[in-house]
């Protein structure tokens, strides 16, 4: 391979070109987010009806706990002082939202696009790893949160800092598995060395997420469909990064 500018030759897992800094068509095309969740799909949609118990089993006991914190603290307990709202929602995300997370484990370690109710639950076993994970997610957000409330400027600052931390995090549970990392270490590695893909992953994070709030707008069933497919999706994203030695150098560090 040779760059299109300089013609200099390239590695083929070269992201940029060693000579004059042009980036690759690697970027666009074996890192592309939108190409790489099209593949999954295509991969995961003849068996989707077999990941529906185990979507089911994640949306009831790990999503549904937490729109419905968020809608008490929204429209039930008012009269509560800001304050306490905001401890209460975030205490309930802390323990809930590993939950989701979990399954991460199971889909890692077996081959193909599958997952049962079996998987979900031995999963469970690596709940503590998820829950430092999300209590640093939490902890970040909070901070940011009272460092930002109350300006409008800041406000804007405040979902800059949102949506960076989620570019930097989107990773992090297969990284974990795949390296044997605690949640600390595995946020270092994806902040340190992902950053040429960082707007991919964006993508990525923004695509899924979108799905899954409007599948979660729909029906039940419908989040119980697309909440398997995004474990695949980002783990065979974070597999390719790592096949192209996107961390590889950093943690032989």
């Amino acid at each position: 391979m040779r760059c299109s500018r300089c013609n200099e030759k390239l590695a083929v897992h070269d992201l940029w070109c060693i000579k004059c800094g042009k980036n690759t068509e690697v970027l666009k095309n074996e890192l592309s987010a939108t190409k790489s969740l099209n593949k999954t799909w295509q991969n995961y949609k003849p068996l989707k009806g077999v990941n529906m118990p185990v979507g089911i089993w994640a949306t009831m006991t790990g999503a549904l706990p937490l729109f419905l914190i968020l809608w008490i603290t929204n429209f039930a307990l008012t009269a509560l002082p800001v304050w306490q709202l905001v401890l209460i929602r975030n205490l309930v995300w802390i323990f809930f939202l590993p939950i989701l997370l979990v399954p991460f484990h199971a889909v890692c370690y077996k081959d193909g696009y599958t997952l049962n109710v079996s998987d979900f639950f031995s999963s469970f076993k690596f709940y503590p790893q998820y829950l430092i994970l999300s209590l640093i997610s939490i902890v970040y957000y909070l901070a940011i949160h009272y460092i930002c409330i109350g300006d409008p400027i800041l406000r804007l600052v405040w979902l800059v800092l949102v949506i960076y931390w989620i570019t930097i995090v989107l990773p992090v549970p297969v990284l974990m598995e795949r390296y044997g990392l605690n949640a600390w270490k595995a946020i270092k590695l994806s902040y340190k060395s992902a950053g040429d893909v960082r707007w991919n992953i964006f993508l990525m994070s923004l695509i899924l997420l979108v799905a899954n709030l409007l599948a979660t707008l729909m029906f039940i069933v419908c989040l119980a469909v697309i909440l398997p497919y995004s474990w695949f999706a980002i783990r065979d994203y974070v597999d390719t990064m790592i096949e192209y030695e996107v961390f590889d150098t950093k943690v032989k560090a």
